[in-house]
This record gives C-alpha cells, structure tokens and sequence, in this order.
C-alpha cells in the first residue's frame, strides 16, 4: 500500500506568525544571539527575516557561525540536513525551525509546528512543482 501524500500549504502570513514565535523564542534564551544562519534553501527566507526581527547579522557562510549564531531551517523532517551541515554540532549551537517531525532522530532545540505524517509542505516561496527538489517524504 502507497502512503497518500497530502499537500500543505503554507500562508506568508503564518510564516510571518511563526517568525515572530522564533523571535520571542530566541529574546528569551540565556545566550544572546550575535547573528543568524540559514541553511539552503529552506532557511534562507526564514534567517533573513529573523535576522530583521531580533536586529542581528545574517551570515552567508557556515564556516562563520559560532555558538552565537542561530540556526535555522523551514523543516526538520528525516533529521539528516543539520547533522550534515553541522556534523559536530553538539550543545555549543541552538537551531530553530518551522515545522519538526516527531518522528525523526534529530531534534531542534525549538519548533513552531510540528510536521504532519503524509503531510508535504509548500512553503510561500515555492511553488508545487519547485518543492520536488527539496522533497523528503
């Protein structure tokens, strides 16, 4: 039996709800962040706006994130994007993302909405058919 795949999409105006949950998140952490990462494709959009909301340094590059930058992603869905990134991420980095599936082995240190099974998210700044190349389900 073939698992049935459900297309979610995704509003500007949640996306810019759930920025501003990732904000309050983030002013709230003992550690106070320096600057902002996003991972491409799926960060990039998100660590530009959080970069504006919490008035911190957008970094281009990993090779310049440091303990003081936040992490961010749209999904955490197999868990395999971040360990590969940041393979010896350890507690030192503090990553958030829009939606988290429970079921996967990796698990951000904040999420805004947790991932539905079967469920595939087009987020604002894709499109269906754009989306297959980030697809994961």
């Amino acid at each position: 039996m073939t698992k049935r795949l459900i297309y979610e999409t995704y509003s500007w105006l949640k996306f810019e709800r759930d920025c501003q949950e990732i904000a309050a998140w983030a002013r709230q952490q003992r550690r106070k962040f320096r600057s902002v990462y996003g991972l491409p494709r799926g960060g990039l959009v998100p660590a530009v706006v959080l970069s504006h909301l919490l008035d911190i340094t957008y970094v281009h590059s990993r090779e310049d994130v440091t303990p003081d930058t936040l992490i961010v992603d749209d999904i955490v869905d197999k868990g395999a994007t971040i360990p590969r990134h940041f393979p010896a991420l350890g507690s030192k980095f503090r990553v958030a993302v829009l939606f988290f599936n429970p079921h996967s082995p990796y698990t951000p240190d904040f999420f805004v909405r947790p991932k539905k099974r079967n469920h595939f998210i087009i987020f604002p700044w894709e499109t269906k058919e754009t989306a297959r190349y980030d697809r994961t389900v």
